[in-house]
């Protein structure tokens, strides 16, 4: 890192290296594999017990209403 002089302020410069500021590992990308499959997972298990435990709801009420008083 070095600072110089440009149109009477003071810039710092620094190499790609320390703008960088850390080095390549996959512990980041790996987390966030994990962290999606599981959310994945976890939403697929949600919506799972919704569908099986849902039986009728009101939208299918009304229809059924509507349905019974077309025909009489």
């Amino acid at each position: 890192m070095h600072k110089e002089r440009e149109d009477g302020d003071i810039v710092t410069h620094v190499s790609e290296t320390e703008a960088r500021s850390g080095s390549r590992t996959r512990v980041t990308r790996n987390i966030l594999v994990v962290s999606l499959v599981l959310v994945i997972a976890l939403l697929a298990i949600t919506m799972g017990f919704g569908f099986f435990e849902t039986g009728q709801s009101g939208a299918d009420q009304v229809n059924g209403d509507n349905v019974t008083q077309a025909t009489n």
